[in-house]
């Protein structure tokens, strides 16, 4: 790949990723599978050479939100297991058939619909039932799974390969209700013994019940924003030592000299003290760093910070940085580290009320990514 003309860049640790699936593996014992989320352009970081290095790493699966991405992954020579986690459109019910991926469930129609283009393509389609436990997003209800059964017994081409529920609340520090939701997908789980139905994969631990919740393991484990470097919350122990991944780096297209009361961007929201200078980067809200964080964001220039002031852009944004030698073409550093100081996506993150998985799915296709 050759090097981006770009100044601003995401840079992607991939050793810092392996560091983090091999803590996660240790984690959660060896007889645990591991489905690597890479939904969302694997949290930003690059869903096809994320994959790539996960597959090499000997990931068990994939995890992804749509079909359509999971036809990118088979497209680009993947050849690990892929499970869905939305429900097919029918439009995208085909998409599974064609590609070898393992959609999702929870209804009659779900099924009926892929049981349909697996007849007329005469092959058996590997499925995911998902559960309802108290999320109330998607999945069949406990009380109504024996009869969702009883249904595809008729449907020839349907093959139940896996089970699984979602927590609400697994990164809270109170477990009460995720331990409810567990209760009530061991309920699903007997149901489905009673009925004959044994899933070879059973699984409902993403990144917080990895961290708190061994009880939830079962055969597999859903790591996502944890392989990343980050934990889901603060409300979580940190017993998995992490790196965060992702760095978003920029560099200073000009530095200017301002006297005091002058005004920098969009609507004079930062009015100069005294004289000083101003670095000016090329990144902006639509590179994915929002204009929430104006006011409340730094970067790190020459191993110090320095906030970022006046509005951010679209495409550009302006730094303080005093009296000190900086020049253009200086690197900058908004996620990451440089020196001692470093700044994490949990900083931006709560700067303006949100959450790291935001953050990073939030950088734009039109930054750069390098892997290395």
């Amino acid at each position: 790949m050759s090097k981006p003309t770009r100044p601003t860049v995401a840079e992607i640790d991939l050793k810092a990723l392996a560091g983090n699936l091999h803590a996660i593996r240790r984690k959660v014992g060896r007889g645990v599978r591991l489905m690597g989320v890479v939904k969302a352009n694997a949290y930003g970081h690059g869903i096809l050479e994320v994959s790539r290095y996960l597959e090499r790493q000997r990931i068990d699966y994939l995890g992804v939100a749509n079909a359509e991405e999971g036809v990118a992954l088979r497209e680009s020579g993947i050849k690990t297991p892929v499970h869905v986690f939305t429900l097919p459109s029918a439009e995208q019910a085909v998409l599974p058939i064609r590609y070898d991926l393992e959609p999702t469930i929870c209804s009659e129609d779900d099924a009926g619909l892929l049981n349909k283009h697996a007849q007329r393509a005469k092959r058996t389609i590997s499925v995911h039932l998902k559960l309802d436990t108290g999320m109330n997003r998607i999945g069949v209800r406990v009380g109504e799974l024996a009869h969702l059964v009883s249904s595809l017994g008729s449907m020839r081409r349907i093959e139940i390969k896996g089970v699984y529920t979602h927590f609400a609340t697994a990164d809270w520090n109170d477990k009460s209700f995720t331990r409810r939701q567990l209760a009530e997908f061991h309920r699903g789980l007997e149901i489905l013994h009673r009925s004959g139905v044994e899933a070879e994969h059973v699984h409902c631990a993403g990144s917080a019940a990895i961290l708190d919740l061994p009880e939830a393991y079962f055969s597999m484990v859903r790591p996502g924003i944890m392989m990343y470097g980050y934990f889901p919350s603060h409300e979580t122990t940190e017993s998995v030592k992490l790196k965060p991944v992702l760095s978003l780096k920029s560099r200073i297209s000009l530095v200017k000299w301002i006297e005091q009361g002058e005004s920098v961007s969009y609507g004079r929201r930062f009015i100069a003290p005294r004289r000083t200078k101003i670095a000016t980067l090329p990144l902006g809200y639509a590179d994915g760093y929002f204009r929430l964080l104006t006011g409340r964001s730094f970067a790190i220039i020459a191993g110090k910070k320095f906030p970022v002031v006046g509005t951010i852009c679209m495409d550009q944004l302006m730094v303080d940085v005093g009296t000190h030698d900086v020049r253009p073409g200086d690197e900058a550093v908004f996620i990451g580290r440089q020196g001692k100081e470093s700044i994490t996506a949990w900083d931006l993150a709560s700067a303006i009320g949100t959450i790291p998985y935001e953050v990073c799915t939030n950088i734009s296709s039109r930054v750069p990514r390098i892997w290395g």
